[in-house]
């Protein structure tokens, strides 16, 4: 060979430079010998080079773990500074933040200066091993890098808001300098979220793989807070005044005496709201919005729109009455043509309902009420409020009375109670305790993509079921009655039969007169179902047209006498058998606003011989799930809108 002038022997001549390039590419080389020959495991290459392997792992996991810690001590400051309004706390959480960052670093430049992992990435045997780890760990630094900026962006919002001059200052304002503040951190989740897509969940060690899988998820649900936020801004802006002053009629409605809208319409409010600042103008019984009410043969008599006229003949359609549809829409715009002449122009219509107010109550703290004793607080509000109702008292001036108070509380909500307040809002809507109706059709449309519109069927299912009461004996009935549904569902051919049953139950022996139920039942359907029998009591006026796309059965219920008395109704109808393309057919069962967690009992005979059962309650919305092995229950149109969370938690 060139260079060697006996076989074996070097020259004589040498750069120290070349010696040590020689030296290291004989490292290499045995190093990689080693690797490939230690692959089994049992080799003395394998034992040679595992301790070293091994420290450089557990080096990597310290960083990494310390940074995970450091992280989680910033959000539990950061919690703690919004529970406190302590801004010192938020210099806390940020020096943690500034120290997780480093620990992330840290692990990703071990793993991108190792040369024994350099070379273990270039053996054949060892290569793609090798490189997925390291892959892992810059993936995990880097989304760990995102996130501790991200809590960094928060600190920094956090602290601006807690110091922001309370003069002046509004719920529209707060969420202006909020909506500016988000930017940053939006962008450092998105990194953070790139980061984690290169991952491979699966190379990770098994007690790590759960808590990487979490903290992906929870900067995914972070940026989707972030863009519900966004969407949610530009329609907060105008219904908070930011675009003009606006006005809304609040419908506090009392479901102890149930109607079609969650209750029958016992008070009300009307709020203004002014680049912001959101003031009660005025608050009172709702009849005050119905009296006078014209008399059978003069000018503006309107007889009810339905059964009812058969128990008052002589009196006026009115505002009082006003939710007598199943869908809010419908309800909201008739109570502004009975209202407006009244009161003026509005720009929505809210209905809340008695627990609504409690959970607000929840929220703010209790609230004194002049004249009732001890404050009115969440747990025990409801509860109060019967009491008072039917001892004679005049309840609806507790009512009114609390409107304004309570409205201002609400408002006055620090950000890092934003979140929760929404989040409470929506679980009402959920369960119909809450609904919507803005007259801006771009802001309409917004409420019902969020679920808090009360639409009819807002999934437009094919295949559709919504039972509708209105208790119309003027009684608080609905306070101690239980209903119980049991459904049975069988499949003969394309066929799907459906077999409703409703029992009423009255549960409170000293309920005495307020236990006769005077109601009429609606139950909705699709527009492909065929009724074939019901034990309604035949109704003498019709209710006007079900909303489109489905189609009514009407009719008296049984009367449920006082006291633990029963009644049941039956109804059967059929479907086309409506299967996808997985063999399951698919039920939208809708709850009426108003009502609480009535029970569920289902059958399903697949028409192959097999039954199944599911039990549940329809305190929200249904999705009936009918498959060949089986039947499940979910929740129908989940109420959507959130804000992101001021704490990263």
């Amino acid at each position: 060979m060139e260079g060697y002038r006996v076989a074996g022997r070097l020259p004589r001549v040498r750069s120290k430079r070349r010696r040590r390039l020689r030296s290291h590419r004989l490292l290499a080389v045995t190093i990689l010998a080693l690797i490939v020959l230690g692959a089994g495991g049992t080799s003395v290459g394998y034992l040679t080079l595992k301790p070293r392997a091994d420290q450089l792992q557990a080096a990597i996991t310290a960083d990494l773990q310390a940074g995970q810690r450091e992280l989680e001590a910033g959000k539990n400051a950061l919690t703690q500074a919004s529970s406190k309004h302590d801004t010192s706390l938020v210099t806390q959480a940020d020096g943690h933040f500034v120290t997780a960052r480093g620990n992330f670093q840290a692990a990703s430049a071990l793993a991108d200066t190792s040369r024994l992992l350099r070379y273990m990435e270039f053996t054949p045997a060892l290569g793609d091993f090798a490189r997925s780890r390291h892959t892992a760990v810059d993936g995990i630094a880097q989304m760990g890098v995102g996130i501790s900026d991200a809590g960094r962006d928060v600190a920094a919002l956090d602290e601006q808001l807690m110091n922001a001059p309370a003069a002046g200052r509004t719920l529209l304002t707060a969420l202006d300098q909020a909506y500016t503040g988000v930017a940053p951190l939006r962008g450092d989740l998105q990194r953070a979220q790139v980061a984690a897509a290169q991952v491979n969940a699966h190379v990770l060690p098994s007690g790590q793989q759960t808590t990487f899988v979490k903290a992906r998820a929870d900067i995914d649900s972070a940026l989707a807070g972030l863009a519900e936020f966004a969407r949610l801004m530009p329609v907060l802006t105008d219904v908070l005044g930011g675009n003009g002053t606006r006005s809304y009629l609040v419908e506090q409605v009392n479901p102890a005496e149930l109607r079609a809208g969650g209750g029958f319409i016992g008070t009300y409010s009307l709020l203004q709201a002014d680049h912001g600042s959101v003031t009660v103008v005025r608050s009172g019984d709702s009849y005050e919005l119905a009296y006078p009410r014209p008399l059978p043969g003069q000018p503006g008599f309107i007889p009810q729109p339905g059964p009812y006229r058969e128990i008052v003949p002589q009196v006026s359609w009115s505002f009082v009455d006003s939710n007598e549809f199943p869908d809010f829409p419908s309800n909201a715009q008739t109570a502004e043509t009975f209202v407006e002449p009244r009161i003026g122009k509005i720009d929505g219509v809210i209905s809340i309902d008695y627990f609504a107010v409690a959970k607000m109550l929840e929220i703010t703290g209790p609230v004194q009420v002049a004249g009732y004793g001890s404050a009115f607080d969440g747990g025990s509000f409801v509860k109060r409020i019967m009491d008072l109702e039917l001892a004679g008292d005049p309840h609806k001036d507790v009512l009114s009375a609390l409107a304004g108070p309570l409205m201002t509380r609400i408002t006055s909500l620090t950000p890092d109670r934003w979140p929760a307040l929404i989040t409470a809002l929506s679980g009402l809507a959920l369960n119909r305790s809450v609904q919507v109706y803005l007259n801006n059709p771009a802001n309409e449309a917004e409420v019902d993509r969020v679920g808090w519109s009360g639409r009819v069927n807002p999934s437009n299912f094919g295949d559709f079921m919504m039972e509708v009461e209105s208790n119309y004996g003027s009684g608080k009935t609905n306070y101690f009655l239980r209903r119980d549904y049991t459904v049975v569902l069988s499949r003969d051919g394309s066929v799907l039969h459906h077999k409703v049953i409703v029992d009423y139950y009255g549960n409170n022996l000293n309920a005495g007169t307020y236990l006769t139920n005077r109601a009429i039942g609606r139950f909705y359907v699709g527009p492909d179902a065929t009724f074939t029998s019901n034990n309604f009591r035949p109704a003498t006026y019709a209710y006007p047209s079900p909303p489109g796309g489905t189609q009514v059965v009407t009719g008296w219920l049984p009367l449920v006498v006082c006291c633990y008395g029963h009644a049941e109704v039956t109804l059967e109808y059929d479907t086309p058998w409506l299967a996808d393309s997985k063999g399951i057919d698919t039920i939208y069962w809708q709850k009426q606003p108003g009502t609480l967690n009535d029970s569920v009992d289902l059958t399903w005979n697949d028409g192959s011989g097999h039954s199944y059962r599911a039990n549940g309650n329809l305190g929200q919305d249904l999705i009936v799930r009918l498959m060949a092995a089986g039947v499940i229950l979910t929740t129908g149109h989940p109420a959507a809108a959130t804000l992101p969370s001021l704490s990263l938690g």
